[in-house]
């Protein structure tokens, strides 16, 4: 039960700091720096406000870190439920960060030619770095189908678990859902963007809200020697029965 507990609150902490961080740097950083569709303006963005975007990558970089031990301490709190099945969900976050990691990478590139000979005509640049940009943007999407995944196997987890209420399981499943399904419709139907855009916005809260929901649980409940929840539901069910018998 110790190393439980241990596992929820490092898992726990490791999410809540990995959604602040995303919200800093991609929600506010990213968003600042980055003009869609506009090569120019990104370009003079990010030669105007270089520290601004070294630490948003320096950011992605440490997500990546807190992804691992995020995957690592998840195996560790749901293996005595189900080992093989909390292996693969734990190997599908590892997959996904492997994919990430690629899509991060593209920033590194566009530091070195922001960094490099400015002899190069300047709408080449631009158009280098917006390119990089969006392989990022797009690669992201890709790995966010196998979060999507991810999600379901913590969600079918946490349905099977004695000890964590099933709505944090219909949360994960509904939030892994969505994750697979609209990154997918953004492949496989380009021409549907704007509708795509929509139902993610419609749907970000209640996916937002699985994910740092569980979180705050696994902070103040995860591995805590509480009532068992199902199984006090199934012991009291089967009493009526008995007693009705």
């Amino acid at each position: 039960m110790k190393t439980n507990r241990k596992s929820a609150l490092i898992a726990g902490i490791a999410l809540l700091i990995m959604a602040i961080t995303a919200g800093l740097i991609y929600g506010y950083l990213h968003n600042t720096l980055v003009i869609p569709n506009n090569p120019n303006s990104t370009f003079e963005n990010l030669k105007s406000n270089g520290l601004l975007f070294e630490t948003e990558v320096f950011g992605w970089f440490f997500i990546l870190v807190l992804d691992l031990i995020v995957a690592w301490a998840l195996y560790s709190f749901f293996k005595n439920e189900n080992k093989n099945l909390s292996l693969f969900t734990a190997g599908l976050r590892i997959v996904f960060v492997v994919i990430f990691s690629t899509a991060v990478f593209n920033f590194i590139q566009v530091l070195k030619i922001l960094n490099g000979n400015q002899s190069v005509v300047q709408e080449s640049l631009s158009q280098q770095v917006m390119n990089h940009i969006n392989a990022f943007e797009s690669t992201w999407s890709f790995a966010l189908i196998i979060f999507g995944f991810h999600l379901l196997g913590l969600g079918v987890l946490a349905l099977k678990s004695h000890h964590i209420q099933n709505i944090w399981g219909i949360l994960l499943i509904f939030a892994g859902l969505s994750y697979s399904l609209i990154h997918s419709a953004k492949f496989l139907l380009p021409e549907f963007e704007s509708q795509i855009k929509t139902v993610e916005m419609i749907l970000s809260f209640p996916m937002a809200f699985g994910e740092v929901g569980f979180a705050f649980w696994l902070i103040i409940r995860g591995g805590k020697p509480v009532t068992k929840y199902k199984s006090n539901y199934k012991i009291t069910l089967q009493s009526q029965q008995n007693n009705s018998l």
